[in-house]
């Protein structure tokens, strides 16, 4: 064992800084540190502080790039708030984890059997064991879930508490959760990232691993599955991409293998629930919740609401389908409940309960209303049935005189302070620990670790936002060597091979969109990038030649105002440059670039499981581009054009060609090509005037420039130039590739009859790549009555109609299933919202 003697200097970790109020996680009262800190502290000893500051600094961007992040949709600028990790850990020798364990499995025994009860026969009502105020006067209790009771006879199948250590070192319950305890995921995330940067010290140190936890949460969420079937459907139901935790729903839905819904997912039909796919609807058998009580079912909970499933209550109550956590479970939650924990556990399980209750005392009996008044100064008064901050007033003890049963009092908690890096050096936190347990076969298990919230100060850790707070990762020793386990090697075996995908239609709805928003974003980009590169030279704004033209497509995709006609095509330099500039930054404008990557940003949080690792980084990216960036305009449109095409790579590369990809790719065709043609048709009528640059100038915009030096090595004329953005199906820039790749998309969809052409689309995606196919542009030229002024116009104006319909069949046919979404339908005229 190492010397604990060692010199604080030598390991940075020194006592004198620690509050002495608090128990000290790190150092005895002697001021040795304890022996499952001294691996700690001589492996940070030993790294100089330079290399620990860039190895937070490599946490904190980790988190950024896998987009950890808590209530990413409150702030103006949409980013979130990172997910504040520290990198050192807090340690939890095997004995002190071996007392936590038992007092936690017996607390969800006893709580498990107290919802049995309230559920049920309620004999702990009957017998004044509880009482009545606390089941009828209690919102968390559901009075639609009493009488039935839950798959498999688990009332409790999830469930958390909150732990504090008391100043004598104790382990002690300051909160309970089990209607859907949040953070497993991001206590997952924490443990990923430490395993990565101290990969030495995790791997050398016998740490218990937390994949066996999750393993066995599967195993037991798939075996009560009504059916008992080997590969039952299971879903994970979120509130959807505005929800504080997002992040987590997202990251579990990955690592367990759930899909992710939402309740406009799912529809109960004759008492069994299903999960809406473009294919049809597939059954489901077991929902890993993620809402609360009250959203969980409109029809009998609570109308309005568009986060549950409507029935879902009728069909529990059938058995055709398992919920975890149970609706009703949290009850559990109540605040006033822990106060009868003790009497509870000595009635229904003959023991004392093993892990204690922070002090509290409930205005609902006489003895502890005068315990509270006579102390309303020295005790933290608290709402008894809801979580809900209470907003103290003078008249304080007048409400409590008048509604006792609402008001509990507990004094103040001094938890444990924990070492924390700080820019150099250890400071000391203070720290609240989130524990898990699932249910099992025949009883319960506890995660061998958990999420650390700190904080330096009390009254943050406990009442304070995560946006105020850090976490860090739990380690639990192991009493020998930890056995190598990976989850998905121990998963359900596959019982036949599948090719191809099917989705949830509100998925698709957001793919099509991304497609069509990604494409929307680079298109403006180019448009710009052409402009500004035109800024930058030494010829006066007059002198270039195609410079009108480019400001008349930006005019007329409403990117930069439409000038009257007593007006310069060409506004004076500071004119034109606070135009552009609003045209990039400016979020108040549906057509900048800043407003259309935020709608890019938008649509992949909301299909944030359905992309890789890699591309949500790259998303993560267009972060950059935001109305307080500063530099170049020029270089932030090159950084950002490369980032879209980043992501468009690693969609082309990594996505598997099946339905996802197609509907994402469908959109960005369909606003390819109808960006194509409306700029097309914009520019024929100045094309014959200034045809040299303008025919440059539309290439360069279409990004096909190099395409035709390389292939006609010619000066530019109209003919050829309209041949490759039209009709030339080997450019994938062109208007006949993107119609023969929708008419390839659309043969893929599914669809009720075999027999071709049965859709409106399918007549639709036919009809476009037969027109442009047909199309002649050989002898094309500006004296030509039925080119340039007579057929081309109408050819086109049909092409964009037709496109405009195509995309709304495809929404009516595959995407009616779901709630309108609010996206803009086009970014030329009126916008649809």
């Amino acid at each position: 064992m190492t010397d604990p003697f060692v010199k604080p200097s030598t390991i940075r970790f020194e006592a004198n800084r620690f509050p002495p109020d608090a128990y000290n996680e790190a150092f005895r009262g002697d001021g040795r540190l304890r022996d499952h800190w001294l691996p700690f502290a001589m492996a940070f000893g030993t790294i100089p502080s330079d290399v620990l500051n860039q190895r937070q600094d490599r946490v904190q961007r980790m988190r950024h790039e896998d987009g950890a992040t808590y209530n990413p949709f409150d702030a103006a600028d949409g980013r979130g708030t990172p997910w504040a990790l520290d990198m050192i850990p807090v340690p939890i020798p095997t004995d002190e984890w071996a007392d936590v364990e038992a007092g936690l499995l017996q607390r969800a025994t006893l709580l498990e059997r107290i919802l049995a009860d309230v559920y049920g026969p309620q004999n702990l009502l009957h017998q004044g064991q509880l009482p009545a105020e606390l089941i009828f006067a209690n919102a968390k209790f559901q009075h639609s879930c009493h009488g039935f009771v839950p798959a498999g006879g688990r009332y409790l199948t999830y469930y958390a508490a909150d732990l504090y250590r008391s100043t004598e070192g104790r382990f002690r319950v300051l909160r309970d959760h089990a209607a859907n305890p949040a953070g497993i995921g991001y206590a997952l995330e924490n443990r990923i990232v430490l395993s990565r940067i101290f990969s030495e010290l995790y791997h050398t140190t016998q740490i218990r691993r937390l994949a066996p936890f999750f393993h066995t949460f599967h195993q037991n969420l798939a075996g009560r599955a009504p059916k008992r079937k080997e590969d039952p459907g299971i879903v994970l139901l979120s509130p959807g991409h505005d929800s504080r935790i997002y992040f987590e729903h997202a990251l579990l839905s990955r690592y367990l293998g759930y899909p992710l819904v939402e309740g406009q997912d799912l529809t109960v039909r004759n008492g069994e629930v299903f999960l809406k796919k473009l294919a049809g609807l597939e059954p489901v058998e077991v929902i890993y919740r993620h809402i609360r009580d009250k959203d969980s079912d409109p029809f009998t909970l609570r109308q309005g609401t568009r986060r549950g499933v409507a029935g879902l209550i009728q069909a529990c109550r059938e058995g055709k389908v398992d919920v975890n956590s149970p609706i009703g479970s949290g009850f559990v939650d109540t605040p006033v409940l822990s106060l009868f924990l003790p009497k509870l556990c000595r009635q229904l399980m003959d023991a004392e309960l093993l892990l204690e209750n922070h002090p509290a005392w409930w205005c609902g009996t006489p003895s502890d209303r005068n315990h509270v008044m006579a102390n309303l100064d020295q005790l933290v008064v608290q709402w008894a049935m809801q979580r809900t901050a209470l907003q103290v007033s003078d008249d304080l003890a007048a409400r409590i005189n008048a509604q006792p049963h609402l008001y509990m009092g507990r004094p103040p908690i001094y938890p444990a302070a924990v070492p924390a890096w700080s820019h150099g050096t250890m400071d000391p936190h203070y720290a609240l620990f989130r524990v898990f347990v699932c249910a099992t076969a025949d009883g319960f298990a506890v995660m061998p670790g958990g999420l650390a919230v700190t904080s330096t100060d009390v009254q943050t850790l406990t009442d304070g936002v995560p946006e105020q707070q850090q976490s860090k990762d739990i380690w639990v020793f192991s009493e020998g060597p930890v056995e190598p386990f990976s989850l998905m090697s121990s998963l359900q075996s596959v019982p036949e091979f599948k090719r191809g995908s099917d989705l949830p239609s509100r998925v698709a709805d957001h793919l099509l969109w991304l497609g069509r928003y990604l494409e929307r974003a680079e298109g403006s980009i180019r448009l710009l990038r052409s402009v500004y590169r035109r800024l930058t030279g030494e010829a006066r704004l007059v002198d270039v030649p195609d410079l009108p033209f480019l400001l008349s497509l930006l005019r007329a995709e409403n990117t930069i105002p439409r000038i009257g006609d007593d007006e310069e095509p060409v506004p004076r330099y500071r004119t034109l440059t606070a135009l552009l500039h609003a045209a990039l930054y400016r979020k108040d404008r549906p057509e900048s670039v800043v407003a259309v990557l935020a709608r890019v940003r938008q649509a992949a949080r909301n299909v944030r499981d359905r992309l890789s690792l890699d591309s949500w980084r790259t998303i993560n990216h267009l972060e950059g581009f935001s109305d307080t960036s500063t530099g170049d305009p020029l270089d932030l449109l090159d950084d950002t054009l490369f980032t879209l095409s980043a992501f468009s790579g690693l969609a082309m590369e990594s996505m598997t060609r099946g339905l996802g990809w197609r509907f994402m790719d469908m959109g960005r065709r369909v606003e390819r090509a109808i960006n194509l043609t409306h700029r097309i048709g914009t520019v024929l009528p100045g094309i014959c005037a200034q045809s040299t640059s303008a025919l440059e100038a539309i290439l360069e915009v279409a990004d096909s420039i190099m395409t035709y030096r390389a292939r006609y090595r010619a000066i530019f004329q109209i003919a050829p130039v309209l041949d490759l953005l039209l009709a030339d199906e080997s450019n994938p820039k062109s208007l006949a590739f993107q119609c023969s790749q929708l008419a390839d998309h659309v043969n893929q969809l599914p669809r009720k009859s075999n027999r071709r052409f049965t859709t409106h689309e399918e007549r639709l995606a036919l009809e476009m790549l037969t027109s442009v196919r047909l199309i002649d542009l050989t002898n094309l030229d500006c004296h030509n009555d039925n080119g340039v002024s007579g057929l081309l116009p109408a050819f086109l104006e049909t092409m964009g109609s037709q496109l405009e319909m195509f995309a709304e069949q495809i929404s009516a046919h595959y995407l009616v299933r779901v709630p309108t979404t609010p996206h803009f339908s086009t970014i030329y005229g009126h916008h649809q919202p």
